[in-house]
């Protein structure tokens, strides 16, 4: 059977703190932004998540064509963290250096991990993109736009056991221990909701490596469906792996795998592909205007690039509420002094950075589904959130 959901109700946010449309200027100006350049930075494993800062670039490009901050326009600096710590850090140091006042749509495996700490010291705040590490979801300066890697894995997870299956199979991939822990408390969480024990667990992987002996593995444990927690490349690897052994069972995947190519990409998959979309599924109407900007700027459609465009918005319409100079310190005042949710039924539920030691802004999903050989997703839904997945805040260390 498919799992129980409850709609939640979007709200809409009326006055100063409802989410503008990127192209409204503050100031009413009518012509391109030429004013004195607003800096803003992001930090990206572009390997893996190129679509967030190209979304975010274009909303940034459309805002400042039609007049972008009282004529200011906003310049936005992206750097290539390679997934590498060091070159993480001295991402945001370059960033910090050149007068950034917010971090907007970054999309890193290991940003917030690094950086969390030097956002605080120099009172900067993130809008992230793509939120994966724990430090993004625990900490008080960042507010992903996304639900997240652990939120979106115990969503796929319950999907499953309400689908009906009782022996679930989980191959995992992550680089850093805060990461791999954060799955291990997830995967507790989940067992401790459901009642169920996985019937196999493989978390020894990084990302990019060749996944057959662990795949063949978990096969060996009887198991009824396989979860598959990485991004769109490795799990194409993985549901390989399974086709050359002769399976087709029933596969749960994350949002990180949702977009055209990857549906594509698995047609000669004899099983089903299911997962837990973080934001509306990308044909549903709610979507025209991201779609729109994003078909016209040249970028990919993703959940990635739904994020960067997302987060852009967000970062705008805390923009707008900051009075007096605009500084780092100014930006992050006004983020954590929102008290009002921006709503965009892009999401399932509305979203506030606001104050607080750590932001799990958003905390549903939408179940969509690649049916055996059709190389296309289709939208199951509706919205479902935390409460029925049995999801906890993680803790970070």
């Amino acid at each position: 059977m498919r799992i129980s959901k409850k709609v939640l109700a979007v709200a809409a946010v009326a006055g100063a703190t409802a989410l503008a449309l990127a192209g409204c200027s503050a100031g009413g100006s009518s012509g391109p932004a030429t004013g004195d350049p607003i800096v803003v930075a992001a930090n990206s494993s572009l390997t893996f998540f190129p679509e967030a800062p190209e979304a975010v670039k274009a909303v940034f490009d459309e805002f400042n064509a039609a007049g972008g901050l009282d004529g200011r326009p906003l310049e936005y600096l992206v750097c290539d963290d390679k997934a590498d710590p060091a070159a993480s850090a001295q991402c945001q140091k370059d960033a910090l250096s050149a007068g950034a006042v917010a971090m907007v749509g970054s999309s890193s495996l290991i940003d917030c991990n690094v950086n969390w700490q030097t956002w605080i010291d120099n009172d900067l705040v993130s809008y992230q993109g793509t939120g994966v590490d724990p430090y993004c979801f625990g900490t008080p300066n960042v507010a992903p736009a996304n639900t997240g890697p652990f939120f979106d894995a115990q969503a796929t997870i319950q999907q499953a056991a309400n689908d009906g299956h009782t022996a679930l199979c989980t191959l995992v991939t992550s680089i850093d221990p805060a990461t791999k822990q954060a799955y291990n408390d997830m995967k507790a969480n989940w067992e401790a909701f459901s009642g169920q024990t996985m019937a196999g667990w493989d978390d020894t992987m990084p990302y990019g490596a060749d996944y057959t002996a662990n795949v063949n593995a978990l096969l060996g444990n009887n198991c009824d469906a396989m979860v598959f927690l990485s991004v769109g490349p490795d799990v194409i690897a993985m549901i390989g792996a399974l086709t050359q052994a002769g399976s087709s069972l029933p596969v749960y995947v994350q949002t990180s795998c949702y977009d055209p190519t990857f549906a594509a990409a698995i047609t000669a998959y004899t099983g089903p592909v299911s997962s837990a979309a973080e934001f509306a599924p990308l044909e549903e109407s709610v979507n025209d205007d991201f779609r729109a900007l994003m078909e016209s700027a040249g970028v990919k459609l993703s959940s990635f690039a739904q994020g960067g465009y997302l987060a852009a918005q967000d970062f705008i319409a805390a923009l707008k509420t900051v009075e007096g100079e605009i500084t780092a310190a100014s930006v992050s005042a006004a983020a954590k002094a929102q008290t009002e949710p921006n709503a965009n039924s892009m999401r399932g539920n509305p979203w506030i950075f606001g104050p607080g030691e750590a932001h799990q802004a958003n905390a549903s999903a939408w179940e969509v589904l690649v049916e055996p050989g059709s190389g296309v997703w289709t939208s199951i839904g509706p919205w479902y959130g935390a409460e029925e997945i049995g999801f906890k805040p993680l803790p970070v260390s």
